[in-house]
């Protein structure tokens, strides 16, 4: 069991300590770099099979055959298979379906 004192200080004394805890936080807020989340790379992001799955909205079956006919790399550890987040997203973007300008005048 921890026991807990109590320290009393002279309000001068407190606001002294209060005036100095700022300026030390406000120069290390000006002295330092921000912290920025690391960035991952897509090269390096490795996802399995049932990510891909969900990714691609596509069954484990169709992934195998994606993989059979060459149209997506992929890597074997340990009887598994992963995919790179980029080679995802490639197959991704080479699927989009680009829209048709409607011109249907009963639209109008």
């Amino acid at each position: 069991m921890t026991i807990m004192k109590v320290i009393t200080i002279d309000s001068e004394a407190y606001k002294s300590l209060v005036k100095k805890i700022d300026c030390i936080y406000q120069y290390l807020k000006d002295h330092t770099a921000p912290v920025d989340e690391p960035t991952l790379n897509p090269n390096e992001v490795w996802i399995d099979n049932d990510e891909a799955t969900a990714l691609l909205e596509v069954s484990k079956r169709t992934l195998q055959r994606l993989r059979s006919n060459g149209q997506i790399t992929y890597s074997i550890k340990q009887h598994k298979a992963y995919y790179t987040l980029s080679e995802i997203r490639r197959l991704i973007h080479g699927r989009i379906v680009p829209a048709k300008p409607n011109n249907n005048p009963k639209s109008k």
